[in-house]
């Protein structure tokens, strides 16, 4: 051993004590009943071997018994004790259990409490700094447990896909709690132990020894810098105390295999030897070692008098002043909601080379599924990249990069791949800030297409799942129904800096009745900002997404009979605009909520909880949701187990004590079959008649081409779907048509096998005011009373009660005639 290695073990040797020092101290505390709960590191000590090979700007996810690593990149031993007794001047502010290191000013991450997840955030750090000045790396410690996970896997294969510097670091104690893990990892296997791991060689370590372990930290960080590849270290140690306080290892342990560790394994004794044998002083290891415990005593009780910390209750940083909503112009409103977005996106990577989009197919030439980012990778190539079809990749890929400093947003093809990277938006994304007490922030976007309404759509591809989001305390979630609003929305999470799911609506990305100006880069909505769509008196109809054309057409109907509908867009699902929402239900008395998701604990529920609470029985509540199943892949199965026109409208007119019935919609007539304008995919709202190569009269084959059109993704074909004749066209070349329209008629034998695929059409409803039957003869006041559309007064409300009260109660039934105290009492004012 040289004299620079011996000066540098020496180094070492200092935060090693110091750890085990840490232990003797947390565990007399526990005894004492001053703390409940700790984690000994004893056994780990030597990854501090790493210290004196790491520069400032690299970046350590650590294990959570990486103590004595901590300590030696520079973690004050206060920092650790302040944690261990809770207090608001930790780490967390008293928000975690102990032993989980993090300090944004020593790059050092806010390490997982569920293993594995801190490689994936990582390997999105790396990506990040791979290019940067003096070749930092990332080291990323676990246990042997851990690399269990896929979340460990994941990122193992991304650091080698990308060839990401990533230092993982197997700290290998041989039980992944009370269960031994030898022959059961990637790197032993039943039949013995493995050489490489995808295409890595596995460095092999004896941790109980910190002297051969510097030596090999040396040349695997000497090889990553140079060649910005990933490293395996296999760290072999021993754990020479229970898991946690709350564990016993002597209940799966034997005595002998304990007695062994203690005796041959323990990092810190044989480190002494070392030392002692080239030739430092026993005196001089004492001296380091006094001052060490005097320094750890003094840091514990300085700790132990440290501030009780208060409690939060939110896990969001604040928003900024908001701005005042702009929509776009009244003129020149061509761009689609998908549009909108792309235009939103391509102004955002343009002005911040930090922003970064990741997601699976989203590169050129298909520029996503839908082609949101279609034309954004050839403009911004290093911005714009496809990732691996690993939804926790690409979430946890991003969540590094945020923390890094960028601005990611990570695509999810569909919604309903969220649940397969739930834990990473609930306990990593969601979480970060709130953990680290404002430390560390993962201001990332995540975009997905969600929602049903459209044929070819089923289980895994028509869900919203904006409940099970909303549920993160920490996530902003959004669903827009407009194009303004999608563009408007995407801007304020820009600049919010905080993590947000953004969830669009596949039936109404290509919808043009909902255009806005081409000026996206100026156009804002407030977060948490409900828009009033519609005003009214009567009954107020909350929806979002893709409901909302549902609450507009029920309230489009209802105007009809002279019911004045309010309809509500709520664009920010969390957090939702309680306050636009209660005072109009409060003004109708009357409150529907429309929503895709499953009826149970979805947000309607929400909704009508908090409004119940703040107006108790002054407002009438009511849902139209999804029953508690899945979507099916028929499409008139799907239509009638998603919120309908027909169930929306049927609730309304219940709770307005209205008589609907529905004449039954024009059906073809027998032996004829109606072609109507479809698309290429789910999403296409509109195609455009490039081709009609018949005529009237002209007899056709089954699969013989009808017309060829341009949808709003593809250019396409529309065949024949039976044989017969054309018996009548009602479109022609060049026309713009709707999916849905009717294109042409044909004559055929074989009509009544077909079962169309259209959008809804439960016919034309019908409604009537239920009209009271006068129980006494009407009093002067009561003949004043003007009917409203030919229908007398007849109202459910919390004063009087779900029964029909005749014109004369209402005037007589209740003290004196006081026309404005009824009016009051009754929301008259607001009906008629």
């Amino acid at each position: 051993m040289n004299t620079t290695t011996t000066g540098k073990l020496l180094e070492i040797y200092r935060p090693m004590v110091a750890s085990r020092y840490t232990d003797h101290l947390q565990s007399a505390a526990a005894q004492r009943g001053e703390v409940f709960f700790y984690i000994p590191s004893s056994g780990h000590e030597a990854s501090a071997a790493l210290a004196p090979h790491l520069i400032a700007a690299d970046w350590l996810h650590l294990h959570y018994r990486d103590r004595a690593l901590a300590y030696a990149r520079g973690v004050t031993f206060e920092t650790a004790f302040y944690g261990l007794f809770g207090k608001a001047e930790s780490n967390s502010a008293g928000r975690r259990m102990p032993a989980f290191p993090c300090d944004r000013s020593l790059n050092i991450m806010s390490t997982p409490t569920l293993v594995g997840s801190n490689a994936l955030q990582a390997v999105g750090v790396a990506s990040s700094i791979k290019a940067n000045e003096g070749n930092p790396f990332v080291l990323v410690s676990v246990g042997d447990g851990a690399t269990q996970q896929g979340d460990f896997f994941e990122a193992v294969a991304e650091a080698v896909r990308s060839n990401l510097p990533v230092l993982f670091l197997i700290e290998d104690n041989r039980f992944a709690l009370s269960t031994l893990t030898k022959g059961n990892t990637f790197y032993s296997l039943p039949d013995g132990e493995a050489d490489t791991f995808l295409g890595l060689p596995l460095h092999r370590v004896d941790g109980s020894d910190a002297v051969p372990t510097f030596e090999k930290f040396e040349e695997v960080v000497s090889n990553l810098r140079e060649t910005r590849s990933p490293q395996i270290v296999v760290f072999n140690v021993e754990r020479l105390q229970s898991h946690t306080n709350a564990d016993d290892q002597t209940t799966y342990r034997t005595e002998a295999d304990l007695q062994h560790a203690m005796e041959n394994a323990d990092p810190c004794a044989n480190l002494r030897a070392s030392l002692l044998e080239s030739g430092i002083a026993e005196e001089q290891l004492k001296a380091i070692e006094n001052e060490v415990q005097e320094q750890v005593d003094s840091a514990f009780h300085t700790a132990r008098k440290g501030t009780t910390p208060k409690p939060v209750f939110d896990a969001k940083k604040p928003l900024p002043e908001p701005r005042t909503e702009y929509a776009g112009t009244a003129e020149d409103r061509t761009l689609s909601m998908l549009e909108a977005m792309r235009e939103t996106l391509k102004g955002r990577l343009s002005k911040d080379p930090k922003t970064t989009l990741l997601g699976q197919d989203i590169e050129d030439p298909k520029g996503d599924v839908f082609g949101l980012t279609r034309g954004l990778s050839q403009t911004f190539p290093e911005q714009v990249s496809n990732a691996a079809l690993a939804e926790s990749t690409i979430l946890g890929v991003s969540t590094g990069q945020a923390l890094a400093g960028g601005h990611p947003v990570a695509f999810m093809q569909f919604s309903d791949f969220l649940p397969v990277a739930y834990n990473l938006i609930l306990s990593e994304i969601g979480a970060m800030y709130w953990r680290t007490n404002g430390q560390w922030e993962s201001p990332m976007l995540i975009m997905s297409i969600s929602g049903g309404y459209r044929p070819g759509l089923g289980p895994y591809h028509a869900q919203t799942m904006e409940a099970i989001c909303a549920h993160i305390p920490g996530v902003d979630v959004f669903m827009p129904s407009t194009a303004a609003d999608a563009a408007g929305l995407l801007n304020a999470i820009f600049e919010s800096g905080r993590p947000s799911v953004f969830l669009f609506p596949k039936s109404l990305i290509n919808d043009r009745s909902n255009t806005t100006s081409a000026d996206v880069e100026k156009q804002y909505v407030p977060i948490g900002k409900a828009r009033i769509a519609r005003t009214g008196q009567d009954i107020t109809l909350v929806g979002w997404g893709g409901t909302m054309p549902i609450c507009e057409r029920t309230a489009e109907a209802l105007a009809e009979t002279g019911i004045n509908a309010e309809v509500i867009d709520l664009r920010t699902i969390f957090p939702w605009d309680e306050e636009t929402i209660l005072a109009s239900a409060k003004k109708t008395g009357k409150l529907i909520i429309v929503h895709e998701d499953n009826q149970t604990c979805g947000m309607g529920a929400e909704i009508a909880a908090t409004i119940t609470e703040k107006a108790g029985n002054a407002v009438q509540i009511a849902r139209v949701t999804r029953p508690d199943t899945y979507i099916p892949y028929d499409f008139s199965c799907q239509i009638e187990v998603l919120p309908s026109f027909k169930r929306t409208l049927s609730t309304c007119c219940e709770m307005l004590d209205i008589d609907l019935h529905w004449n039954k919609p024009v059906e073809d007539e027998a032996g004829t079959v109606t072609v109507k304008a479809i698309g290429s995919s789910p999403s296409d709202e509109t195609i455009t008649i490039t081709s009609l190569p018949i005529s009237e009269g002209d007899p056709i084959a089954e699969g013989d081409l009808l017309a060829s059109v341009e949808a709003d993704k593809a250019t396409m074909d529309i065949t024949a779907p039976v044989g017969g004749t054309i018996a009548k066209l009602l479109a022609e070349e060049g026309d713009t048509l709707t999916v849905g329209t009717p294109m042409l008629k044909i004559a055929s034998d074989e009509a009544a096998q077909l079962k169309p695929l259209t959008k809804e059409d439960p016919g034309t409803p019908v409604m009537e005011r239920k009209r009271v039957t006068e129980a006494t003869t009407p009093t002067p006041q009561a003949a004043s009373l003007k009917p409203h559309s030919s229908i007398y007064i007849s109202n459910i409300c919390p004063v009087f009660g779900s029964r029909h009260l005749t014109n004369d109660e209402l005037l007589q039934g209740h003290g004196e005639w006081d026309s404005d105290a009824i009016r009051k009492r009754t929301g008259i004012e607001n009906r008629y």
